[in-house]
């Protein structure tokens, strides 16, 4: 099925940028940057001791222990130092104010997109790139049954366009009881209403589908922008990121998503250890607790993620920010360990898991060859929340020094 699309125009980044309302990063550089001494753990395999990465225009070119740097390359040294890859956090309400995060009393708003929120001011965004969070998977919040569309977008450059790492990401699905002013209350009359409109949406796509099988003779069907934005779920342009925590709403979603066969991912997923061999069976990603800060939480919340790798679940942390600060997200893995995870499945929760699961693994999440060079400079033990993040690449540009900016 085809809709019509349109065409961007001037954006509202590219007219503060003009008057100096927002960072103007310059174009990555020609010559190439190399890091080394540093240990540097890849998220793709063991940690590399007395390390070397090499960038230029944005891409790794080099990595290694055996990498010398190219002879006109600007060699940092970075002894002492631990590397690690840009964070991601997957779920995070970054960049929009909060007031334009839930379009209250509709209870069902799949066609809002938060990329028509999002602002070019670095006070949405510093936070996250002083943590050492890269990417995002932004989105609407949490008070509709469905809340609008998420993107997945750098966290510093240019522009807010600029910036987009993937345009869709994922359908935003809060599963649950609801405020009792308005229907649906009940988490049984959630199911029902999203069964309803997934039929509903079968119903739209089968009309657009005739009316191009028919040769697009008669007039067009009445487009519908909500039934468009599930209806590419249902052909599997976009996904389903669902909000949920009891368990009994995490097998409803769950049951959904083989009735009408779509991607899903699971969000919060704070009763996820009660269902986790349901979960692993349906072959689903969990994003999931805990909070850094959120910490009074039953030991089995706080030991989701090691339960989600035994039962060979992909797993990533989120902040939730402005919930908790994306600068937190290390300090999840911490926990992590804190309660059964290895550092390696920690490290992949903060980075590879988190880009997998939001379909860009293949430009982050990694520090490997061909991809960008998001990167995080620690003064210590990248987990430990002593550390200091002393200075942030984005697409091979510095985008923070604590040196000269200060916590």
């Amino acid at each position: 099925m085809r809709f019509p699309c349109c065409k961007p125009g001037l954006t509202l980044g590219a007219i503060l940028v003009v008057f100096g309302a927002v960072p103007t990063p310059a174009a990555p550089q020609a010559t190439p940057v190399a890091l080394v001494g540093a240990r540097i753990h890849t998220a793709a395999g063991p940690a590399i001791e007395n390390g070397t990465i090499v960038f230029q225009d944005g891409v790794i070119t080099a990595l290694g222990a055996d990498v010398s740097p190219p002879g006109d390359a600007e060699v940092v040294d970075l002894s002492g130092m631990v590397v690690m890859p840009g964070m991601l956090d997957n779920h995070s309400h970054i960049g929009a104010d909060s007031r334009d995060l839930n379009e209250f009393p509709i209870r069902f708003g799949p066609q809002h997109r938060i990329r028509d929120v999002l602002s070019p001011d670095d006070a949405f965004w510093k936070g996250a790139v002083k943590g050492g969070v890269t990417t995002v998977v932004t989105g609407p919040g949490s008070g509709e049954v469905s809340s609008g569309q998420a993107i997945v977008i750098k966290t510093w450059g240019e522009s807010i366009d600029e910036r987009v790492v993937k345009e869709r990401g994922g359908l935003k699905i809060a599963m649950g009881r609801k405020r009792p002013d308005q229907s649906p209350t009940t988490s049984m009359a959630v199911t029902a209403l999203l069964r309803a409109k997934f039929i509903e949406a079968q119903e739209y796509q089968a009309r657009w589908n005739a009316w191009e099988e028919g040769g697009q003779e008669s007039p067009a069907p009445p487009r519908d922008l909500a039934m468009e934005a599930v209806a590419r779920v249902l052909t599997g342009e976009d996904r389903i990121r669902s909000h949920v925590h009891m368990a009994h709403d995490i097998l409803a979603i769950i049951r959904l998503s083989q009735e009408f066969d779509f991607g899903l991912t699971i969000h919060h997923s704070t009763e996820a250890y009660k269902v986790a061999d349901d979960i692993a069976e349906a072959g689903i990603d969990v994003v999931g607790l805990p909070l850094f800060t959120r910490v009074a939480l039953a030991d089995e919340v706080m030991a989701t993620g090691t339960v989600m790798n035994e039962k060979g679940v992909r797993f990533a942390f989120h902040t939730d920010d402005p919930v908790v600060g994306s600068k937190w997200q290390r300090g999840n893995a911490g926990l992590g360990i804190r309660y059964g995870m290895t550092e390696q499945d920690a490290l992949e929760a903060v980075t590879i898991n988190a880009a997998a699961i939001a379909g860009v693994e293949d430009r982050v999440g990694s520090l490997e060859v061909g991809k960008d060079a998001d990167i995080v400079v620690l003064n210590g033990t990248w987990y430990e929340v002593s550390t200091l993040v002393t200075r942030v690449y984005v697409d091979g540009l510095v985008a923070y020094d604590r040196e000269g900016e200060g916590s």
